[in-house]
This record gives C-alpha cells, structure tokens and sequence, in this order.
C-alpha cells in the first residue's frame, strides 16, 4: 500500500483561529492619561480619630467599612489537559498532547499520526460544558494510524479520556458521520456551551492528489457519563 501524508482538519483551520482571538482589557486604574489621577479626584487621607482628610486638609466623619473587591475578575484557569485517548473495543490507545493553532492558522496536530492533539483553547475533559476536541492524522508516512479505526466505531462505544491529573473521563459515542470538508459545522466541533462531550475527528473520503488531503472528517462525538 502506497504511503500518503495526510493534511488533516484543513478545514478546521478557520474555526481554531477564529476561537483564539481576543483582546486584553487595561487595568480599570488606569486612564487615558498614562495612569495618572488628578488631584481633585485623589482619594482622601487617613486622619487622626478615624476620620479623612480631604486635599484641603478638612476632615470628614468616621469611614464606614466597606467590603472591597477586586477591580476585575481574573480570567478562568485552563482546565488540566487531555493526555490519553483509549477506545478498549477498536484496541485504540493514544497518547495525547495539548496543541493550539500552527502557522497557516490550522489546528495544530502532531506529525506522527500515532500521537493525538487536544485543542487546548476549548473545554478539557474537566470541563462542566462544552466540547473536547481530540484530533489526529488518520495517516502518515508510515501508514495508517490508530485514528483510522474511528470509520467503524459504532454508538454505543465506551471512550476514556485520561488527563494531566490521572483522573479518567468515561464518554458513551452517540454519532459518527462522514462530513465533506467544506460543510464541517465548526461552530459545533468546537463548541465552548451545551453539554460536556468529546469530539473525535481525523480525515475520510477519498485522498484527493491535487489538493493533497482528504475530502471528508470523521467526526465522532460522544457525550460524557452521567452528563456533568
């Protein structure tokens, strides 16, 4: 059998680069002016007896307590990452490793098609919602590879997730289809809402020698045990 190098989710690309993108908001003391504050709005001084003194050095009365909190909340830590992939009845274990979006703006994936990548800016397994994605090359220079076995894994089928902090998610498959590459609904592939569930996805269809990938994702998804 010839050797083909898959060019696997080319069409997930848009869908990767599209979910990272973002902006940083400025701290919320800061101003137009670089920072500063000008001194007719500078908070009063602490004065003797538990009172303020204000920038003209009048005091006010006793300040009441009052609950602080911070300026803006801090952004949500990443949750552990996906490290394993096992389908016990398809004899399918996988290491998996986080990956982001490479430089032609696709899901980044690793060459080896016998490794997996997780797409690190959605849910992980861990995750109250959303989908995980796991995504590998249904080949490569050396052959077919694990992620070529999910054409035939049926509903049904139990899924582990291992991740970085040993702890292991059981998924149940509910669907697999075979969907052409430019009609791959990204919105749900990499959906960040709605139940937790994994993602499995790879290349199918015919290899296509012009454009050098394949015409089809399978696309596996699987919802985790007891829907939490």
């Amino acid at each position: 059998m010839t050797s083909r190098h898959a060019t696997a989710l080319a069409t997930l690309a848009v869908g990767a680069a599209f979910l990272v993108g973002g902006c940083t908001p400025a701290p919320a003391d800061e101003t137009a002016a670089g920072g500063h504050v000008p001194a007719a709005e500078a908070p009063a001084r602490p004065a003797p007896g538990g009172g303020t003194a204000g920038t003209d050095g009048a005091t006010s009365g006793p300040v009441p307590d009052v609950p602080v909190r911070p300026a803006r909340d801090q952004p949500a830590a990443a949750p552990p990452a996906a490290t394993r992939v096992v389908v016990p009845s398809l004899d399918l274990d996988m290491a998996v490793e986080p990956a982001g979006v490479d430089d032609d703006g696709q899901m980044a994936l690793p060459d080896d098609a016998r490794s997996a990548a997780w797409y690190r800016f959605g849910p992980g397994p861990s995750s109250p919602a959303g989908a995980v994605v796991v995504a590998a090359h249904v080949d490569d220079l050396d052959g077919a590879g694990p992620f070529a076995r999910l054409a035939d894994v049926a509903a049904g089928t139990t899924v582990d997730v291992v991740d970085a902090t040993g702890t292991t998610y059981t998924y149940t498959v509910t669907g697999v289809e075979d969907i052409a590459k430019a009609d791959l609904p990204l919105d749900v592939v990499f959906d960040r809402g709605g139940p937790a569930r994994l993602v499995l996805v790879t290349c199918g269809g015919e290899w296509d020698r012009e454009r050098r990938s394949y015409t089809e994702n399978v696309v596996v998804t699987a919802e985790r045990a007891g829907g939490a």
